[in-house]
């Protein structure tokens, strides 16, 4: 009897050592698998994607994700995307469609044949203009466009689109910040040159 009560007390001594160490082992799995290091600003491919497109390669279909400063969430979706130079600082998207989704409530998604990526400066640049379509109702077609992926800040030339209220064209388009950091609403604006055709249909 002796021997059964030392060996209970035994066990019980090496569980009140051994539990614990379970315990924190768990915990520091679960925060292993929770930590995601792609909430900074922009972007950033995997390594097997800059080791296909460092060696020349393109990648077929690529879906990237990302993440601005202030917490709005962005997609970008090609058919294809290529390096233009060995140093990857310039990529080329082939049949893009991008969606951006502010903290403000407002979504955005570009169309367009060709885009380019620049890493460094984290922009997504449209040379030969782009489809942009907003969720309070804008459908249009610019000239030029550029979104940066770090501040969510979306600015072209020469617009052409169908609104709310009609047609309406102008020289500038900007979607930007008001405000300081995730609170700041974005503003759909219209510059130079303005003009707007008035729908009165009924």
């Amino acid at each position: 009897m002796a021997m059964k009560h030392h060996t209970y007390t035994r066990m019980i001594g090496l569980l009140k050592i051994i539990l614990p160490l379970m315990a924190l082992a768990v915990l520091g799995t679960v925060f292993l698998i929770t930590k995601d290091d792609g909430f900074d600003p922009g972007f950033t491919f995997s390594q097997a994607e800059f080791d296909a497109l460092e060696s020349g390669s393109f990648l077929d279909n690529p879906q990237i994700n990302g993440k601005t400063a202030d917490g709005d969430i962005f997609s970008l979706n090609a058919e294809r995307i290529e390096p233009e130079s060995q140093d990857l600082q310039r990529i080329i998207a082939s049949n893009l469609v991008s969606n951006f989704d502010f903290t403000s409530g407002i979504s955005v998604e570009i169309i367009a044949d060709t885009a380019e990526i620049l890493m460094g400066e984290q922009l997504l640049v449209f040379p030969d203009g782009a489809r942009i379509i907003t969720s309070d109702g804008y459908d249009g077609t610019l000239k030029t466009l550029t979104a940066n992926l770090e501040t969510g800040y979306i600015s072209g030339e020469m617009i052409e689109a169908d609104g709310p209220l009609g047609h309406i064209s102008a020289e500038i388009f900007r979607i930007s910040s008001v405000g300081a950091g995730s609170n700041g609403n974005r503003v759909l604006s219209f510059e130079k040159s303005v003009k707007v055709t008035l729908d009165t249909a009924e």
